[in-house]
């Protein structure tokens, strides 16, 4: 780190000069960088690839000054700004008071971060944090066979204008379409089916806007879990109907089950062997299919039928 010039001290009979290296200087300013609180050592991604984990400085002395570019990682939240300026001051502090030399200039980069304490202990002293809703699978956009086929419409006006382009410059022979075509739209007078035209435009424009803004189908079900309000697994209004079915078969007295599920309602038509109390039997069907309604994002209202089989 220290390098006395041993000969010209012999021949001058001084002190010698001290030369400091870069790498000392590197090793400082990491270190003073790790006296920030915020500021911690990671070895994972790309550093572990290089073999160059952070923080690692980058320094460049003068004769008179430093200047250093320090990439640092950061612990999960900070504020980037008053970490930054933590780091200039320590850094700062840290090579005057050992290294003798000023700091001209050291720019801070934040090349990852990662959880740290304050995040481990919200976690352990379980606080929530407000998660989004997940978006339910959806059916295509209504819109999307218009926009098929507005697509295939622009593509063959995209062929049409290159065709006229090649004919303009006598690349290939033929009639021009788009010059012939408004050349007969100009020759057009009024006639009375353009009234019906007209009519037919306005429809299908609002036919289009209806498309456009009417909102994707739902397709699935969301299911909770007892840990979280918020949908875990989403499934299918069929997948929904099987296990209906299946738990009210398992019900005595029930021969078979057929359950429906829309939006709003889940009907279980069952099938009993014989004949007896309808309220027992549809309460014990309601109370086999509740557990799977219970962990239904979405509350349906429940209906029981029953039906005699014909022997």
């Amino acid at each position: 780190m220290v390098d006395t010039d041993s000969a010209a001290s012999a021949e001058t009979g001084g002190r010698g000069t001290l030369v400091i290296k870069e790498r000392a200087i590197e090793r400082v300013a990491v270190a003073a960088a790790l006296a920030v609180p915020d500021v911690v050592r990671s070895v994972g991604g790309i550093s572990r690839l290089t073999g160059r984990d952070l923080p690692r400085a980058d320094a460049s002395v003068g004769e008179y000054s430093v200047s250093i570019n320090l990439y640092v990682s950061l612990t999960w939240p900070c504020r980037i700004t008053d970490v930054s300026e933590a780091v200039h001051t320590e850094v700062a502090r840290t090579l005057d008071n050992i290294v003798g030399l000023p700091l001209y200039r050291l720019n801070v980069m934040v090349a990852a971060t990662s959880a740290g304490e304050a995040v481990e202990q919200q976690v352990s002293d379980e606080t929530t944090v407000a998660a989004p809703r997940p978006r339910p699978p959806a059916a295509s956009p209504a819109a999307l066979p218009v926009a098929v086929a507005l697509a295939f419409g622009l593509l063959a006006l995209a062929f049409v204008a290159g065709r006229e382009f090649l004919i303009v410059h006598d690349t290939i022979g033929g009639a021009p379409w788009i010059r012939n075509t408004i050349e007969q739209i100009a020759e057009l007078h009024w006639a009375r089916w353009m009234i019906a035209a007209s009519g037919a435009a306005m429809v299908a424009g609002l036919i289009l806007l209806v498309i456009g803004v009417k909102p994707r189908t739902q397709t699935h079900t969301g299911a909770t879990s007892p840990t979280s309000s918020l949908p875990m697994v989403w499934m299918r209004p069929t997948d929904v109907a099987r296990m209906c079915s299946d738990h009210a078969g398992e019900v005595p007295g029930v021969e078979s089950a057929r359950t429906t599920v829309t939006k709003k309602h889940i009907t279980v038509e069952v099938h009993r062997t014989e004949a007896g109390e309808d309220r027992a039997l549809t309460e014990a069907v309601r109370d086999a299919i509740a557990p799977t309604l219970s962990v239904l994002a979405d509350n349906r209202d429940t209906r029981i039928r029953l039906e005699q089989t014909r022997g």
